[in-house]
């Protein structure tokens, strides 16, 4: 099931972060295309932090992880590879701390709704518990990525296209 889900959502990454490193171009304070540089690959990295947590981690860990809902145990899973990726990041100094708050909201988000995918797969979910979930857990999956653009682009402006 893992490369089912991780080669589509592959190409939706790939496209979002190219989006985002032509918008942190255009808002650093630096060139086109340092900025580009810069902002893409931390982007880049964060989306393929929540691919990996959401389309990975969830399915390999699903009995270890806490709750019941797929969007909590990918919420859980994302947390963990966010708090790794931005520990790594924040220790070579790559990422200012804004930008890190926001892939904090993003990530898990990103890896909540992908975990999502594979409810129905299992043998404990029905179609019921599964709207419920869906219409608790998808508002809340947007939100958090909403504010986390939100503060990734506030990033951008204040540290002048990621330089830290």
């Amino acid at each position: 099931l893992i490369p089912v889900e991780v080669f589509p959502a592959i190409k939706y990454a790939a496209m979002i972060g190219f989006g985002l490193a032509l918008l942190g171009g255009l808002l650093g304070s630096g060139t086109f295309l340092a900025d580009a540089a810069v902002m893409g690959m931390n982007a880049g990295a964060a989306l393929l932090t929540a691919l990996i947590a959401g389309c990975i981690l969830v399915p390999i860990l699903l009995p270890f992880l806490p709750g019941r809902a797929f969007a909590v145990k990918g919420m859980w899973a994302g947390l963990a590879a966010a708090a790794a990726l931005m520990f790594y990041a924040g220790t070579a100094g790559r990422i200012p701390r804004l930008e890190a708050s926001a892939w904090l909201l993003a990530i898990p988000a990103l890896s909540s709704f992908l975990a999502m995918n594979f409810t129905g797969s299992s043998t404990y979910t029905s179609l019921s518990g599964v709207r419920r979930e869906m219409r608790f857990a998808v508002p809340l999956q947007i939100g958090a990525v909403v504010v986390g653009l939100l503060l990734w682009v506030a990033s951008a402006i204040v540290s002048g296209g990621g330089a830290a």
